[in-house]
């Protein structure tokens, strides 16, 4: 299978949210991850011409699922929410649960329940994709805030993505990687790649890192307990 994965950037409300847009150019089979915003959701599905069956929600925060309702009323899509914020996400429909795979048509994605930024958090993995979609949990550079959970929950969580293939690549739920630049990685000529790829997303081109590069670059997977 190749998936296209059309990243949304959301910056109505100036947080610089990203929901993408998964499309099986086989079945024509399309959903949403993080309904973030209505509008840049909506014109890029138009200016594609797509029509989302699903919405997956990561977790419950607002700036995730504010553009729940506004899809669910155009589109009579489905809405599949972390089992334990089911009742806090907007609309929801389905719950999923940890390690159980969900299988859209010849889409599959393994949910993995990562708590730390919130108790019930999932990121949602697609193995032949390489492609996880990380919410609020990892960012490029950086990770969430601990809102709900404890340093030990992030830690296990984030412990748990460093198991997975090296060449995965990482859909954070922000662009927040300007913000998480430091000093010591300016000057490490190591870093240059890395750097191009953040310009680019910055100018709409949105090129990703790998898990590779953030174990080499972030230095919340480079802690140890």
């Amino acid at each position: 299978m190749s998936l296209n994965i059309i990243p949304v950037l959301c910056d109505e409300k100036n947080m610089k949210n990203y929901a993408y847009i998964l499309h099986s150019p086989i079945t024509s089979t399309t959903i949403v991850i993080d309904a973030a915003e209505a509008n840049p959701i909506l014109n890029k599905l138009n200016e594609l011409n797509l029509k989302p069956s699903h919405i997956l929600s990561t977790h419950h925060h607002f700036d995730h699922v504010e553009g729940n309702s506004v899809l669910k009323e155009k589109y009579n899509l489905q809405i599949i929410a972390p089992a334990d914020e089911f009742d806090k996400v907007p609309l929801a429909d389905i719950k999923a649960k940890n390690n159980t795979p969900i299988t859209i048509n010849d889409i599959q994605i393994t949910p993995i329940h990562s708590p730390g930024h919130t108790l019930g958090h999932m990121i949602y993995y697609i193995k032949e994709e390489n492609a996880l979609f990380t919410g609020d949990v990892l960012f490029n550079l950086c990770v969430g805030g601990l809102f709900e959970g404890t340093p030990s929950q992030m830690y296990s969580s984030l412990a748990n993505i460093k198991t997975l293939p090296k060449q995965t690549i990482i859909y954070p739920g922000h662009e927040y990687t300007r913000a998480c630049l430091t000093k010591d990685l300016l000057n490490n000529p190591n870093f240059a790649t890395y750097l191009k790829k953040m310009l680019s997303r910055e100018q709409g081109t949105y090129i990703f890192s790998t898990l590779e590069e953030e174990l080499d670059y972030n230095p919340y997977l480079q802690s140890q307990q």
